[in-house]
């Protein structure tokens, strides 16, 4: 393989970063990943320095620089590490012993997703507010959504559903958590058991509706 194509595969935060390759230097990424996060989550994008990201993570400004270009380059590791994770979380919701029926799987589906909103809250803040100047980010986000909706009508099929009606199910599901993570009084609380149920119950109901 070329240096060009090498280039090419890395995840692309690893262009603008200092890729982590010891046991230390990943949790001192992880770290300063998370409390960019939370920073973001306190104060939105433009309102997080990177001298209060380093304090939270521990560390100093130079060595947050040192691993990371600027703040651009922290918002698109945040989104690859969150569409990382995501990914996983799927993968073990497919994969479990005997296929989960449709009901199931589309239950199992909306927590992972509440779980994944609640823990990633100041990206997704980010990304309301500043998602346009960041189209890395975005384009990370934009595939990963897309992935889980194929994954999804493929696991889905055999109930007879379309991958228009997986795609409006989907999109349901990011609409009423995404309104949750940016507004607190919202009454679609992403931490209130009860509407997260009756999200998924409105999912089961829609997908139920018909495969046309």
């Amino acid at each position: 393989m070329n240096s060009d194509s090498s280039h090419r595969t890395k995840p692309a935060a690893e262009r603008h970063a200092l890729p982590a390759h010891q046991s230390r230097s990943r949790e001192t990424r992880a770290r300063i990943l998370e409390a960019a996060e939370s920073e973001f989550a306190k104060k939105g994008y433009d309102g997080a320095r990177l001298a209060d990201i380093a304090e939270e993570a521990g560390c100093s400004v130079g060595t947050v620089y040192f691993r990371f270009k600027d703040k651009s380059a922290l918002f698109l590791a945040i989104a690859e590490s969150f569409a990382e994770d995501a990914r996983e979380g799927l993968k073990n919701v497919l994969q479990v012993s005997g296929a989960p029926e449709a009901d199931d799987l589309i239950r199992q589906f909306v927590i992972g997703t509440a779980r994944n909103f609640r823990r990633h809250k100041g990206l997704f803040r980010a990304i309301v507010e500043r998602g346009l100047d960041h189209p890395q980010a975005m384009r990370t986000m934009f595939d990963l959504r897309d992935e889980f909706a194929t994954a999804l009508q493929r696991a889905l099929k055999p109930s007879g559903t379309t991958g228009l009606r997986v795609r409006v199910m989907t999109q349901m599901v990011y609409g009423f958590l995404l309104t949750g993570v940016l507004n607190p009084n919202a009454p679609t609380d992403i931490a209130d058991a009860r509407a997260l149920r009756e999200l998924a119950d409105a999912c089961v109901a829609y997908i139920s509706g018909g495969g046309s």
